[in-house]
């Protein structure tokens, strides 16, 4: 067996942070998770519809790996990601730096995983990886997962090559420490204004606070129009609230965000702005529940959860054009 000496398993909620995490904190740089989500200006919202997916994906987290690219930027990290559709320099893309004590970054389709007792095809999951041998992986994935895990080598590898939706392309990163010191009231205020215009000034309607009001006029719809609807609407609550999706969990990463970069920043727009998302997270938790409730209760839930999606966005409009002002 490969294994990296001396490797400390980083323990996080969310697969793209918690992976970079242990990547960051192998290089003697540990961050709270909810510090590397604001950093990596994580905040987002958006409806996004896949011709060969069942039914819409919600989403409440800005594109993969961007989390992991804007916060490198913000640190003066220095990452290398890797892209192939070969399976050989898709391996050697992982075992040369494990081999050289280095853990690896790798997007893959969950369904792979042997451990994932929910088996549906979600090509945006990710985990660090810390050891192999000739027949299993040896990674990191997010606590509820189980933190240290093992999986199937060759399934692994078939997982990182699969073609679908969010297709993970081979995709895998290390990254680098930089020796330099961090302004941190300046990258706090950074990453802070620019993800609240970002936010606040999506590209399309599909995304931020209009992407949420979009969804809240949508789902009903879906209800009367999707193929079996009841069920793929929860399970678009189901990965809201268990996947790493959106729901109650990145809402309460900004709340804890905003604490702490506020214990340095000392503002009143930062506080109030945390109280709001303090309020905010319950009610994404509660549309997730409702979702997973609809194969029982059918379209009885239905205006609760737009009326929930619609006293959400005001909330947070009213929270980021606070951050806007810093």
């Amino acid at each position: 067996m490969t294994h990296i000496t001396g490797f400390t398993p980083f323990q996080g909620q969310h697969c793209e942070t918690n992976t970079t995490g242990n990547l960051l904190s192998h290089c003697g740089f540990t961050l709270s998770e909810p510090m590397l989500y604001g950093l990596g200006e994580g905040l987002a919202f958006g409806v996004m519809n896949f011709k060969s997916m069942p039914a819409p994906f919600i989403g409440g987290r800005p594109r993969p790996e961007e989390i992991t690219k804007t916060l490198a930027n913000h640190l003066g990290l220095t990452t290398e990601f890797r892209k192939t559709s070969s399976k050989k320099r898709a391996w050697q893309n992982v075992a040369t730096f494990v081999d050289a004590g280095q853990p690896v970054g790798v997007r893959i389709n969950a369904y792979f995983l042997d451990y994932f007792t929910t088996k549906i095809h979600f090509g945006g999951h990710y985990v660090a990886v810390h050891g192999y041998d000739d027949d299993y992986i040896y990674l990191v994935d997010t606590q509820q997962q189980g933190t240290q895990l093992k999986t199937d080598r060759a399934r692994f590898e078939e997982g990182r090559l699969w073609r679908g939706p969010m297709a993970p392309n081979g995709i895998s990163w290390t990254l680098t420490k930089s020796e330099e010191e961090i302004d941190w009231p300046k990258i706090l205020r950074t990453a802070i204004v620019n993800n609240a215009h970002s936010y606040l000034n999506p590209p399309i309607s599909n995304f931020g606070i209009k992407g949420i009001r979009k969804a809240a006029t949508a789902i009903p719809k879906w209800f009367h129009t999707l193929e079996n609807a009841p069920e793929s609407l929860a399970q678009i609550g189901m990965l809201m609230e268990r996947a790493g999706t959106g729901g109650a969990l990145f809402r309460n990463f900004y709340r804890d965000f905003l604490s702490e970069a506020n214990l340095i920043l000392q503002n009143d727009l930062v506080l109030a702005a945390q109280q709001d998302f303090a309020k905010v997270a319950p009610l994404w938790r509660e549309v997730a529940m409702l979702l997973m409730q609809l194969p029982v209760d059918q379209d009885t839930k239905l205006p609760g959860i737009a009326s929930l999606l619609n006293q959400i966005a005001a909330l947070e409009e009213n929270a980021v054009k606070h951050l806007a002002q810093l």
